[in-house]
């Protein structure tokens, strides 16, 4: 059986070598911290929620720099106002690419063959991307996406915790932007508009 450490600098380091129980772990600790910590600069729930479940994404990504990592508190801290002022920045223009996103649609929907088709390719890139997500991780990730439900709904359906929901979906999106890392722009893309395919 897979114990779990309470001390951190051990969980660090387990999860620098790739140890998904440790991040979960760590999620399951520090999800509220770095979730108050994000309203707190934010003072927007929304924004607050997608910050927090970025600054888990960068984690994971990023886990094989960790095992350095002193002071973790402080570290998330830091991601979470990076993040957010990143997030800021691109507000100005928020408006433009949300524009190019409709665009995006309305020319592959009325576009000619060729371009139909390679809307096609790119939509088919994302849905075999998602078939490659462990199970529970698509289940909740497809109920989030594609029929709207919020976590809490998916954990009553799932007969799982909230925390776990997020954490799925957290680890989905990241797994997700790796596998489609070579469609540029196509990651955005795709999470924003793919509940409007079904």
């Amino acid at each position: 059986m897979h114990t779990i450490p309470h001390n951190e600098t051990e969980l660090l380091k387990r999860l620098a070598n790739g140890d998904a129980v440790a991040y979960r772990e760590l999620f399951v600790r520090h999800w509220d911290a770095v979730y108050s910590s994000a309203l707190l600069l934010s003072r927007s729930p929304d924004i607050a929620e997608d910050i927090a479940q970025e600054v888990f994404v960068t984690l994971w990504e990023k886990r094989a720099q960790l095992a350095q990592v002193e002071k973790l508190e402080a570290y998330f801290f830091i991601m979470a106002r990076n993040l957010l002022y990143s997030r800021l920045r691109k507000l100005a223009s928020q408006d433009a690419y949300l524009q190019y996103v409709l665009n995006y649609q309305q020319e592959a929907s009325h576009a000619g063959t060729e371009a139909r088709a390679e809307f096609k390719e790119l939509e088919n890139a994302v849905h075999a991307a998602i078939r490659r997500l462990p199970p529970q991780q698509q289940k909740a990730f497809r109920m989030s996406r594609f029929e709207g439900m919020g976590h809490e709904e998916i954990a009553r359906v799932m007969g799982l915790s909230r925390i776990t929901i997020k954490s799925y979906i957290v680890q989905a999106l990241a797994t997700l932007r790796k596998l489609l890392q070579h469609y540029p722009g196509l990651f955005l893309i795709t999470i924003a508009t793919l509940a409007n395919c079904y």
